[in-house]
């Protein structure tokens, strides 16, 4: 007999645990090459064509391996302009948003999940379903890069029409009906209005149409930093499209949790080195006697009137608060659209619920359903089942606080025995945000 002693041994009680997923954390960066028709026939492009080609989707987990792998080399000022496309890959903008993608998704030598793709995308956006397709739809944020001009000249009445919001939000709500669905940032060219004469450079801030057309599934941005190297990559560039802020601006959404917005304040400054001023990237673009653009549209130069507007209208841009030293911010998560899906924050949210949801539910398509065999409809413990499952995948959204609280509801009255189809119903509380914050101040007798 063995000594007395206390004897205990484990046991495992499968406890359930929510599993984190970075899965929300997927981007996507497409490059439409429309208006460069040559980058992958002459050039850098051409003699890189052995690690990237025109229609490739690659996968890049680090800003390291985008230019060992695949050729994406970071800019490089040459002395003569002539050999910019011999030395320089698509004037450096992948390289530079990709580097300012993973810098605020985290560190800008750290690690990643983004998909790029080089694609004409004149007449469609078709290139979006390739990515998703490569992805296996698990890209849930994607950023576009074109010089497809971003408005247009209505010659008959002098103003501007917005160009393109509509179309990629019928991607957006396309990709949505294959249950991939993805929140799109649009970064097209502001600078000129679809001619490259001197008229056309110009841009009149009071022509700007406003962005709110019902596009839930895109948002529009503008505005980069004010540098000597991203001021010359603009130059360099044939049609002197603005480099933009994309990659900033992905990078902090990938680095959010679905529910938080990019324009935190407290958590996404996007203030380095590099990015310590603001331009817009147009205004007039036309060359002046020192072979420079007339203006660029410095961030200071516009009153708080403007960029009120501006906001009012849409757009999303970088912004300074006062006060606040070695600050420089994303304005707003907005969408195109004023109504419940007015953030990327609230698509963010509904978006992870569907694909969980729909995951969850996948096992029981063609599943046997019991009925209540003395009225024929859903049986109660079926309703329960439906409902306990769907439940547990809100319930921890809530604990996570991406949600503030959901319903669930089934109709008991379902005649699946008639109909072959299961009807559920499910809606979730979004968590607020403080975009503004009024305050009220003053003097008293007495602290009460």
């Amino acid at each position: 007999m063995a000594l007395g002693n206390v004897f205990i041994k484990d046991v495992d009680g499968n406890i359930p645990y929510l599993v984190s997923s970075d899965q929300e954390k997927v981007t996507g960066l497409l490059f439409d090459t429309s208006m460069q028709p040559q980058l992958f026939e002459a050039g850098y492009g051409k003699n890189n064509e052995n690690k990237l080609k025109l229609n490739d989707v690659i996968y890049i987990t680090s800003r390291k391996s985008s230019i060992t792998d695949f050729g994406i080399v970071e800019w490089v000022d040459v002395i003569d302009p002539d050999e910019e496309n011999n030395e320089n890959f698509f004037y450096g903008i992948p390289a530079y948003h990709i580097r300012e993608f993973f810098r605020m998704s985290g560190n800008v030598d750290g690690s990643g999940r983004l998909y790029v793709m080089f694609a004409d995308c004149s007449t469609n956006w078709e290139a979006i379903d390739t990515m998703q397709s490569v992805a296996g739809g698990t890209i849930n944020q994607l950023g576009i890069w074109t010089a497809q001009p971003l408005w247009k000249l209505n010659g008959a009445e002098e103003t501007y029409t917005l160009n393109l919001v509509k179309g990629l939000n019928d991607k957006g709500e396309a990709m949505a009906a294959l249950n991939q669905p993805l929140s799109i940032v649009l970064c097209a060219n502001p600078s000129n209005t679809g001619a490259l004469t001197t008229a056309g450079k110009q841009i009149d801030m009071m022509k700007i149409p406003s962005a709110i057309c019902e596009s839930s599934r895109v948002s529009v941005i503008f505005g980069q930093a004010a540098t000597e190297k991203v001021s010359r990559m603009q130059h360099r560039n044939d049609d002197n499209a603005p480099v933009g802020f994309l990659g900033a601006v992905m990078g902090a959404i990938a680095r959010t949790n679905v529910q938080e917005s990019m324009a935190w304040v407290k958590q996404f400054n996007l203030f380095t080195d590099d990015f310590q001023n603001i331009e817009f990237g147009f205004g007039d673009l036309n060359l002046d006697a020192d072979d420079e653009f007339t203006s660029l549209n410095m961030y200071e130069s516009f009153s708080q009137v403007v960029l009120n507007d501006l906001d009012d209208k849409g757009y999303i841009f970088p912004i300074k608060y006062a006060g606040r030293e070695n600050g420089i911010y994303i304005s707003r998560d907005q969408t195109c659209s004023h109504g419940d899906f007015r953030t990327i924050a609230r698509n963010r949210t509904i978006n992870k619920s569907r694909r969980q949801v729909r995951a969850a539910l996948l096992p029981y398509v063609n599943s046997p359903l019991l009925v209540n065999p003395s009225t024929g409809y859903l049986a109660a413990s079926k309703i329960t089942a439906f409902k306990t499952l769907i439940g547990d995948i809100l319930a921890k959204m809530q604990a996570a606080q991406e949600i503030s609280g959901y319903a669930v509801t089934i109709d008991p009255n379902q005649n699946v025995l008639v109909t072959d189809t299961l009807k559920i119903s499910y809606v979730i509380v979004p968590v607020g945000v403080a975009t503004k914050i009024y305050v009220e101040e003053g003097l008293s007798l007495t602290a009460k």
